[in-house]
Parts: structure tokens; C-alpha cells; sequence
């Protein structure tokens, strides 16, 4: 009898010792800290809370335990394939061809909890891209929903890895009898240097690169936001993103960390998001800046129409001060954090709280970037490398933990864009950057940004600034337009919004801008393009004078 409650302890000592491992409850176990896997948190609040929602999607709702075992099903399903046994290349990597939704995040956590890295294809991509994607990843495993499977055109079947799943459907009858490799109850313990994830963004020539991003890489950054914010398990949190933009990453494993649940808003309500909002009482807010431009443009953000949020995370691209003020006003119960961060460096890097007192940076009308997070660091260097002083123009360079492993099959580009200085390891964003003398650093726009007309060097988001201030409206863009022999010969401004005065407004630019620096003229535009990612498409836009051009 003795023994056997002995056992009993025991093993009740060892599954809370399991527990802490994979979770920031106070258990502090430093032995146990081997397990990176994303899905951990999951698992953990599924024994904990499993009646606590995970995930709200339109009709439906998952709870921590209906989720985990929707994932450790689709665990095991990949997992019954003798495909799935018998690659021996490593690390395994799972393609996720879906929608925002139930079924994406199922397949997504599936993934992980196999101990696969996965790897998200947006379904608004052209079928090369998708090609390309597939060549260049040579995965182990597809996953689609339904909305996914209408891009399984006979040339993706025939680029496709030899497991095929439906996240929506049971998998292929041939392989529910065969035996499962091992115990997946719980997810596959990964190490730190795992790979976690593979988002694609745009190169500049053309071509997609794959940014690999660590499991060390993601926890640290998982748990050091959910601190920084202050989430909790009563939290419910907005989700706006697709996969494959890494701004998800941090809706959905920030969320799911903290035991909160994550309400995912339908592409096909985009403009109803306030609705949403309120009627979910959402308690935190994520999103790009540019949502903000849009709401205030069919008038939904009225004065403390958001009652209910605590937490709002605005990234991916600048915070305008306007806005900032214009969510203060429709928010004003919650903490406003301004967010920057390269997917080089796993999702955001640098935050700064925006108050009354909030720096703002000069010139520009933004909200600066504020200073490095947790295991991150930040310089600004110039063209040979060599960190700045405070107060001097460089370029943006990141450090630390959250560093990405490289590009996917492009070491040449990973040894460029991640060279070593001064002994140490570091990303270069491509963005202008300046650090004051307070140590706060401010964003001054894509190096790629700078034009050049008529041999003046001009950064757009200058004159983006200036646009966003005399009209009002904070959906602008500035492109250089037109080109002769591949030189810029002039700028077109774009406002958003109700028509304007252009004779007006280009005297108001005159009187803010150099002369050289002024837009040859403003176009105005019931809607601004806005890219995958929801911001400002500014390739969008000079399309648009392409055409017009014809």
C-alpha cells in the first residue's frame, strides 16, 4: 500500500514537473526548460482550464481541450503516414494552404505538436508564387481547408509533398490502419534551435524569401510580450491577421500563452471591426496602424466606443500621432503599445508605450519606436557597419535571441543581411533609424524609400507625414512617378477620403515641403490599396499610374 501511494506521488510530482515545463505558471523548474515546442502552452491549459475558450470563429468556439485534441489528432494523423516516418531530412515541414480560421489554426498547432515547423502559403498569392513556395521548402506535409483546396490546381497537385491532408475532412483511408510512430498525447519536445516556423516576405528581386525563424526564437519572443503587455487568462484578444503575415504569431501565441482567448475577426468584416469589438468585449486590440485610418473613414471610431478594451498593440508598420489620439479617444481605457519589428527578428523587437507624454518623432508625425525588448538589442550603423552617436542617421540593425536562422536555401543572402560585427551576430533591417540622446530609437522609413529626383534624395515617408498632417486623413502614400530612361522624373501624392482641394492642399505642401519635395500633383481616392499585410501598397498604387498612363 505504501509503494503504491509512493507511485502515486511520484508520478503526480512528475506531471506538474511536465506542467511547468512547457508554460509560465510559477512553477520554476530551470532543469525542465528543454521543451520549445509552440503547441506546449496549448497542452498545458487543456489540463489546467480545459473549459476556457481558446478560439472564437464566427459561429463557433473551441475550448483548450477541444482544441488540443483537434491538433493531437491531426498530430497523429501526419504521424500514421509511412511518408511521414520515413523522412529522414530534418527539420519536418508542414505547408498550411488556409484562411483565417478554426481550421488554420487546428492545422497550424497540428503541426507543431508533431514537431513539425510549419510553414504558411497565402491563398491571395498567384499560382507561380505558390509554385515556388512548394519548390523551395520541399515539404513533408500539406494541409488545406476548404477554401485552400480550390488553389489545388493539377500543377500545385503535382509540386505537392506526398502527405495531403483536409484540415476539415478525416485523412485517406489508407492510412488509418497503420500503427501510430509513438505516444502523442502531449507535443513532441523540441529544442531551442528547432526550427519553429517559415514565413515568406517579397524580395527585391521578385523572388519569395523564407525566413526561418527558431522555437527558442519564438518562445522567448512569446513570453517576453506576454509580460510586457501584461495578458492574462481573461483576456480576449483580437485576431485580423492571415498566417502568413508574422503579426499572427503574435496574436495567436501571445494569447494562447497567457490561456486568453483569441477572437478571430472574418476577412468580410474588416470595416465592421468596432461592431465586432464591442459585441465580443474584446479586451485587446491588435492590429496595423492602417485599420485605424480606415474606421475613422466611415466615421466608426466615436468617443468611447471601446469601452471595454485594456490593450491595444498597433505594428507592422508607423504609428501616426493622429491616430494614436484618435484611438485614445474611441479607447479610453486601454494602454496603447506601438510596436516595431522585422519577421527577421521574430515579430517585434522594439516597443514604447504611447501617452500624453509619448515620444513622437520629429518631422514625421509618428509615434517612435521606443527602445529593445527582453534578449533583444538595437544600433544604428552606418554603411561600412560601425555603430553611430545618438543623433546621427544609419541604418537599423537588430541583435539577440530572436534573430532569425536565416533565409531558407539562400545563405549567400543570410551572410549579407546577418553579417557578424564586432563579434557579434546582427540582422540589417533595410530602415533608416536614429537613436536620440535619451536612447529612444525613431523609424525614418525603407532605405528602398528613397528616391531620387531631379539629384535631390528624397524618403517618401517624408511626404507621407506632410500628407497625413494638412489632410487629415492618415491612409496616404507618396510614390515617384513618372520615370524616363529608369529615373524618377516627379512624386504623385494619394489621399484617402472624401474629395479635397487639391489647389489647397498642394499650397499647404509648399509651405511644409521643399520645392523638390512637393508631389507633381495629389490624387484622391475613395480607398487606398492596402497590401496583404494591411498596409499601404505603395506598389499597388503606382500601378494605378501605370494605367492611366496607357
Amino acid at each position: 500500500m505504501r509503494l503504491r501511494f509512493f507511485f502515486d506521488i511520484s508520478n503526480f510530482y512528475q506531471g506538474l514537473r511536465r506542467l511547468a515545463r512547457t508554460t509560465s505558471l510559477r512553477f520554476q523548474y530551470p532543469e525542465m526548460s528543454d521543451d520549445f515546442n509552440l503547441a506546449s502552452a496549448v497542452w498545458l491549459h487543456s489540463r489546467v482550464t480545459p473549459h476556457a475558450t481558446a478560439i472564437a470563429y464566427k459561429n463557433q468556439t473551441l475550448s483548450y481541450e477541444q482544441y488540443a485534441c483537434r491538433a493531437r489528432d491531426l498530430a497523429e494523423r501526419l504521424a500514421r503516414s509511412s511518408d511521414w516516418q520515413e523522412r529522414t531530412v530534418k527539420p519536418l515541414k508542414v505547408g498550411i494552404l488556409a484562411s483565417r480560421g478554426i481550421d488554420a489554426c487546428v492545422a497550424m498547432l497540428g503541426a507543431c505538436w508533431a514537431g513539425a515547423a510549419y510553414i504558411p502559403i497565402g491563398l491571395k498569392l498567384p499560382q507561380d508564387r505558390i509554385l515556388a513556395i512548394l519548390a523551395a521548402c520541399e515539404l513533408t506535409a500539406l494541409i488545406a481547408d476548404a477554401e485552400g483546396a480550390q488553389l489545388l490546381t493539377d500543377a500545385v497537385l503535382a509540386a505537392c509533398p506526398p502527405i495531403l491532408i483536409r484540415a476539415d475532412q478525416v485523412p485517406a483511408a489508407n492510412n488509418k490502419d497503420q500503427p501510430l510512430t509513438g505516444n502523442l498525447s502531449e507535443p513532441v519536445q523540441v529544442a531551442a534551435d528547432d526550427l519553429a516556423y517559415v514565413i515568406f516576405t517579397s524580395g527585391t528581386t521578385g523572388e519569395p524569401k523564407g525566413v526561418m525563424i527558431s522555437a527558442g526564437s519564438a518562445q522567448n519572443y512569446v513570453k517576453t510580450i506576454v509580460n510586457t503587455l501584461g495578458l492574462v487568462a481573461t483576456d480576449r484578444a483580437l485576431e485580423t491577421c492571415e498566417l502568413s503575415f508574422d503579426f499572427s504569431v503574435h496574436n495567436m501565441f501571445a494569447t494562447w500563452q497567457a490561456g486568453a482567448a483569441l477572437h478571430i475577426l472574418p476577412a468580410s468584416l474588416v470595416m465592421n471591426a468596432v461592431k465586432f469589438a464591442r459585441n465580443a468585449q474584446l479586451t485587446v486590440w491588435n492590429s496595423v496602424p492602417s485599420l485605424v485610418g480606415m474606421l475613422q473613414q466611415i466615421k466608426a471610431l466615436q468617443h468611447a466606443c471601446l469601452p471595454d478594451l485594456r490593450i491595444t498593440v498597433f505594428g507592422g508598420e508607423a504609428l501616426p500621432q493622429t491616430a494614436a489620439l484618435q484611438w485614445q479617444d474611441a479607447a479610453p481605457n486601454a494602454k496603447i503599445f506601438n510596436l516595431y519589428g522585422p519577421t527577421e527578428a521574430t515579430v517585434f523587437c522594439l516597443a514604447q508605450v504611447f501617452s500624453c507624454d509619448a515620444t513622437i518623432t520629429a518631422g514625421r508625425g509618428v509615434v517612435a519606436i521606443g527602445t529593445a525588448l527582453g534578449g533583444c538589442e538595437a544600433i544604428v550603423v552606418d554603411s561600412q557597419g560601425a555603430e553611430v552617436p545618438d543623433g546621427m542617421i544609419g541604418e537599423l540593425a537588430i541583435g539577440g535571441v530572436q534573430l532569425a536562422q536565416g533565409y531558407l536555401g539562400q545563405p549567400k543572402l543570410t551572410i549579407q543581411k546577418f553579417p557578424m560585427l564586432n563579434g557579434k551576430r546582427w540582422y540589417l533591417t533595410g530602415d533608416f533609424a536614429v537613436r536620440d540622446l535619451s536612447g529612444v530609437f525613431h523609424c525614418l522609413g525603407r532605405i528602398d524609400n528613397q528616391i531620387k529626383v531631379s539629384g535631390y534624395r528624397i524618403e517618401l515617408e517624408e511626404i507621407d507625414a506632410a500628407l497625413r498632417q494638412i489632410s487629415g486623413q492618415n491612409l496616404v502614400g507618396a510614390v515617384a512617378w513618372p520615370f524616363v530612361d529608369g529615373a524618377a522624373k516627379g512624386i504623385v501624392g494619394f489621399v484617402a477620403g472624401s474629395p479635397i482641394d487639391h489647389a489647397e492642399l498642394t499650397a499647404a505642401l509648399k509651405q511644409k515641403l521643399p520645392p523638390y519635395m512637393v508631389p507633381n500633383r495629389v490624387v484622391n481616392l475613395k480607398v487606398i490599396p492596402l497590401n496583404s499585410s494591411g498596409k499601404v501598397d505603395r506598389r499597388a498604387l503606382a500601378d494605378l499610374l501605370k494605367i492611366e498612363s496607357t
